[in-house]
C-alpha cells in the first residue's frame, strides 16, 4: 500500500473504531490490492494503532498521538526552548528527543503544514 492510500484511509480516524472489514473496503477503493490480512499485518505493527477482538469482527482504532503528530510536538517545544526564533532545520533535528529519525525536509514539511509551526525565508522555521 502506498502512503498516500493509507492517510486517505485512516484521516478522520481520531476517535473513531472501524472494522477491519469496513478499513479493507476503503483501501481496495482506494485502489489497494492489499488483502484484510495485509491490512490486519500493518495495523498490527504500528505502535499508534491498536486491534480490538469483538467476538465476530476485529476493530482498528488510533491508540493515541501518529508520530507525525508527535513529531511536530517535539519540534514545537525544540524551537520554544530557543526563545520560539527562527532556526535551520538542522538546529531543530538536533534538539530533538533521540526516539526520533526524520529529515530536515521532513521537518520543514511538517512546520509548513502545522498551525504552529511556520517556515520562513529559506528553511528556517519559528513558531507562529
Amino acid at each position: 500500500m502506498v502512503p498516500e492510500n493509507f492517510k486517505t484511509i485512516t484521516e478522520g480516524l481520531r476517535d473513531t473504531v472501524i472494522p477491519l472489514s469496513q478499513m479493507h473496503a476503503a483501501a481496495r477503493d482506494t485502489g489497494s490490492a492489499w488483502s484484510a490480512d495485509q491490512l490486519l499485518l500493518l495495523f498490527s505493527c504500528l505502535d499508534d494503532w491498536k486491534i480490538r477482538d469483538e467476538g465476530s469482527e476485529l476493530l482498528i482504532e488510533r491508540a493515541g498521538q501518529s508520530m507525525e503528530e508527535d513529531l511536530e510536538q517535539a519540534m514545537f517545544a525544540a524551537v520554544q526552548s530557543q526563545g520560539g526564533r527562527p532556526m535551520p532545520a538542522a538546529v531543530v533535528m538536533s534538539l530533538l528527543p533521540g526516539r526520533f529519525t526524520t529529515s530536515e525536509a521532513q521537518l520543514r514539511k511538517l512546520a509548513k503544514d502545522s498551525s504552529k509551526l511556520q517556515v520562513i525565508g529559506p528553511g528556517l522555521i519559528a513558531t507562529r
